[in-house]
């Protein structure tokens, strides 16, 4: 189940910040990463991947150059392992239609 925390916002946003999105951030690996941020975690909580997936562990953020894309795709292997290769292609050939913003 997905669920969106909002962190790090301007000072004069502050007040939407989730409470502990900050730390939760930090924990999850996502310090210093650039936003957004994704981490997926298993049943239990324990984190089994996250958006540091491109080389060097840069950031995907929101997946929008083809090799983002790809490491998007190559990142749900690990975080949806149930999901089909036909479903992560679906996906990635969404994403790939989002074009420059």
């Amino acid at each position: 189940m997905p669920v969106r925390l909002t962190a790090k916002e301007a000072p004069n946003k502050r007040a939407l910040e989730n409470p502990g999105a900050g730390a939760f951030l930090a924990r999850m690996g996502g310090e210093g990463a650039g936003l957004p941020f994704y981490a997926f975690l298993d049943g239990k909580g324990k984190k089994v991947a996250d958006s540091r997936a491109l080389p060097g562990g840069a950031n995907i953020g929101f997946p929008l150059t083809p090799d983002e894309v790809r490491a998007f795709a190559d990142l749900l292997k690990k975080a949806a392992p149930r999901m089909t290769d036909k479903e992560r292609e679906t996906v990635a050939a969404h994403l790939s239609k989002k074009g420059p913003r």
